[in-house]
């Protein structure tokens, strides 16, 4: 085995001086055939089914499709499985056809848009909201409408591409993860010198697990007139008592200014949203490029997600078996002494802090029949390469005991504790 490889995704990328077909001529030369002699073609992973705890994938290395225990899915509690979220999907696109064919606003908006936007407003305790068809858009057509060049975003360094995505037309100021000492100080510099000081952070953050630190965050926010946008992808149906949020998690439903989130994890589905006030909703019916030119969330996917919220709603069972099954991988990671980081969600991280060897333990436990993410420079910093476990309501404890042992076979190996 390499103790490294030579090179990154991010040499070749567009900071180059190459035309396009170069760009990707070389990409194709160094990364992909350096993948391909590592046996590291682990990305782009073909399945032909279900997206779950259980797939059957494509393993291009071994050449054949094999059915593999998955920790790769954001579908925290199983709704895309679910046989009332299908029908519900179903049954409307009987009545609306496959797709609204139409950017809402004009002649693409129906009326089970209109009663999941009340519907998911009301869950995480906003007045009005708006969805979008897909949550990156939710976020960039969000932050692209609101702010400009008189205005600045504070964003903590763990935020999702796609917040970074909508602030490329105003100031921003990147703030150290959850250094509130930081936060302050910055807030405090920038106060009188913008029209719309926005801070932007996760509810949960989706490579380390852990939360924002909202109430402190707010209270910040209040101090020196700064706006707060929470982006709680990860943390909609899984946090708090009732599965609304990150914000019910810390009791502080209504105390921020913007939520956004996605329906592609809690709720099984694909699309976004964002929930603000009534006036703000309405505002960005009109400016936010993202779902103005862009067509309607689908009828299918509309429909199943207001039956994935009455059932998280109506069931507080199917969150309970998520949560019994992180509490279940924490006990047994401990037990064997890995490092998971300060995880308090279904996300675990087991650091490898090596990019070579943490594609080397994802290409072992794809052996072993187990479907895991490598999570390498440049998604995260140099050293902290890690194997990206999803823990969710539909793994069985048999699923999480074959991972503990794979993981405990290749260590011994491959030593990454």
């Amino acid at each position: 085995m390499k103790e490294e490889e030579l090179y990154s995704i991010k040499d070749t990328n567009i900071s180059l001086d190459m035309d396009i077909y170069q760009r990707a001529e070389l990409f194709n030369q160094l990364w992909i055939n350096q993948c391909k002699e590592n046996k590291h073609l682990i990305y782009w992973v073909e399945s032909n089914s279900r997206i779950s705890s259980r797939m059957n994938i494509f393993d291009i290395n071994e050449g054949l499709f094999k059915d593999v225990v998955s920790f790769v899915a954001n579908d925290y509690l199983g709704m895309s499985g679910r046989d009332e979220t299908i029908a519900a999907g179903i049954e409307a696109m009987r009545k609306y056809g496959t797709g609204a064919c139409a950017a809402p606003v004009i002649g693409g908006y129906l009326d089970i848009h209109k009663k999941l936007e009340l519907k998911i407003a009301n869950f995480v305790g906003q007045e009005d909201s708006l969805i979008f068809s897909s949550g990156f858009g939710a976020n960039t057509g969000v932050l692209n409408c609101l702010l400009g060049k008189n205005d600045i975003a504070l964003i903590d360094s763990f935020v999702h591409t796609s917040v970074l995505d909508g602030l490329k037309g105003t100031n921003i100021k990147n703030i150290g993860h959850n250094d509130m000492e930081y936060l302050e100080m910055t807030l405090k510099n920038v106060q009188n010198l913008y029209t719309t000081k926005l801070v932007v952070v996760d509810g949960v953050y989706s490579q380390d697990g852990d939360l924002g630190l909202l109430p402190e965050i707010s209270t910040l926010c209040k101090r020196y007139s700064a706006f707060l946008m929470v982006d709680d992808a990860h943390g909609i149906g899984v946090m708090g008592e009732n599965g609304r949020g990150t914000l019910e998690y810390y009791n502080m439903l209504g105390e921020v200014d913007i939520v956004t989130g996605t329906f592609s994890k809690s709720f099984g589905c694909v699309g976004g949203f964002a929930a603000t006030s009534k006036e703000l909703v309405q505002y960005l019916r009109y400016y936010a490029n993202t779902t103005m030119f862009s067509a309607s969330v689908t009828p299918q996917v509309t429909a199943s997600v207001i039956k994935a919220i009455e059932l998280i709603e109506e069931d507080p069972s199917i969150r309970k078996r998520l949560w019994d099954n992180v509490e279940y991988l924490k006990s047994k990671l401990d037990e064997e002494g890995f490092d998971y980081k300060e995880t308090k969600s279904p996300i675990f991280p087991i650091m490898i802090r090596h990019n070579f060897k943490a594609k080397e333990v994802a290409a072992l436990l794809l052996k072993e029949g187990i479907y895991t993410n490598a999570i390498c420079y440049p998604a995260v910093r140099n050293r902290e390469a890690r194997i990206r476990v999803g823990i969710l309501a539909t793994h069985k404890k048999s699923d999480i005991n074959i991972l503990l042992s794979a993981l405990v076979k290749i260590n011994k190996t491959i030593q990454f504790t």
